[in-house]
């Protein structure tokens, strides 16, 4: 949960700079939605970055390599996954994002407020 000494931005920043690639920093946060709004939008990126992960893990099952793999090759795949798992996040629900709205909005004033 949110301490009232920390607010979202702080949050935001702090768990945009733990991410293990570049394409998940989040540079700012748009000031002008609700905290709430906010939330939800790091609460998604977060389910895409949970689906990124079960398709890396996926993908390292693999049982033999093609015959033309290569660390550039391996580079797109991964630039691939994460762009596919934020288009899925985006358009089906897997409820991971709504328990963290639910969960750490608690503290945050409702939509309207």
């Amino acid at each position: 949960m949110i301490s009232s000494s920390m607010n979202l931005t702080t949050v935001v920043h702090q768990s945009g700079s733990a991410g293990s690639t570049a394409a998940w920093n989040r540079t700012s946060v748009n000031q002008g939605q609700s905290q709430r709004e906010q939330l939800a939008d790091v609460a998604k990126e977060y389910e895409a970055l949970f689906l990124t992960e079960f398709l890396k893990q996926a993908r390292a099952g693999e049982l033999s390599e093609g015959l033309f793999s290569s660390e550039a090759g391996k580079t797109f795949q991964g630039m691939l996954d994460v762009e596919m798992a934020r288009a899925s996040s985006r358009n089906m629900n897997l409820g991971i994002a709504d328990a963290m709205v639910t969960q750490l909005g608690r503290g945050l004033p409702k939509a309207g407020e």
